[in-house]
């Protein structure tokens, strides 16, 4: 049993959530419903929630040493020891493997964004994330990948807008993390994570406002957008431009006022977030799949 604790730990399965961006394209290609594409999508969800808890196993591997030292990190299977780390890499190469299979039988398009999420998040590993403003870039391109990664797979567009709105969001997200992470590891951040030493509070509420507004005006422009209109048959999306907002500034008002940034924990254990959410989902599949064939 605390063996499967464990092993659930180091593949950080509760952040399987941000691979559901896989389903972005399915959502707004009004393809939701059809049976086919929502199972392939789905396939696609798993293929990528294997690769990034590889991913996430070679990067506890990685910063084994320096886990130790961190009040919260210390605990996770490989920095406490409960884990070995030829183990570890057994099972991040036993998933890369699986995820790959997955990718080629889907297609040969969605395997290459496979690949190029891969050797990303290694870049990001080892070199980026202790590089100022890169190591959140390379957070957000994760993000675009799981939205292209999920068209592909179904064989549909990807909106440039969509797009921008993605990274910008998950920009927002990365940078929101940075800023806690400052405030909670106390006097000398950098000693748990470089590149801490160089950002500050200042430049990163800059950053943060920079983030939300270019998110909320491209998601709002996307749902302007004539071509989008022309194809979901309606104008009515639009509607839900006031939930995006709210959710963005629910989500500042959550870094404010708490000591912990990760963005799956403020947004799962916050209520008003998951309302948010569900409104927001709820809203958009009512106008675009429901209000047109009324």
């Amino acid at each position: 049993m605390q063996f499967l604790k464990d092993l659930l730990s180091l593949l950080r399965v509760k952040h399987w959530a941000k691979n559901m961006f896989i389903f972005t394209a399915l959502l707004f290609s009004e393809k939701l419903f059809e049976w086919q594409s929502l199972l392939v999508n789905t396939i696609a969800f798993f293929a990528f929630c294997f690769i990034s808890s590889s991913i996430y196993s070679i990067n506890d591997i990685h910063d084994a040493r320096g886990d130790r030292l961190h009040p919260k990190k210390k605990s996770r299977p490989i920095a406490s020891g409960r884990v070995g780390k030829i183990q570890a890499l057994l099972i991040a190469c036993i998933l890369l493997i699986i995820s790959s299979i997955i990718g080629v039988k889907l297609s040969r398009y969605f395997f290459l964004v496979l690949l190029l999420y891969f050797v990303l998040n290694l870049f990001y590993t080892f070199i980026g994330k202790n590089i100022i403003i890169i190591d959140a870039f390379c957070i957000s391109l994760g993000f675009v990948l799981r939205v292209i990664g999920g068209s592909f797979a179904i064989s549909v567009h990807s909106s440039g807008w969509m797009i921008m709105t993605t990274f910008f969001l998950s920009l927002f997200l990365g940078f929101g993390k940075r800023r806690n992470e400052i405030l909670s590891l106390g006097e000398d951040p950098s000693f748990h994570r470089k590149v801490l030493k160089k950002y500050d509070i200042g430049f990163l509420n800059h950053i943060l406002i920079s983030c939300v507004t270019i998110s909320v005006l491209s998601y709002a422009l996307y749902t302007l957008d004539t071509s989008v209109i022309q194809r979901l048959g309606t104008n009515k999306l639009i509607y839900t431009v006031p939930i995006v907002t709210y959710g963005f500034f629910r989500y500042m008002h959550l870094l404010w006022e708490n000591e912990e940034g990760d963005p799956t924990d403020l947004i799962l254990h916050d209520m008003n977030m998951l309302i948010d959410i569900f409104l927001w989902l709820a809203s958009t599949i009512l106008i675009i799949y429901i209000s047109k064939s009324s």
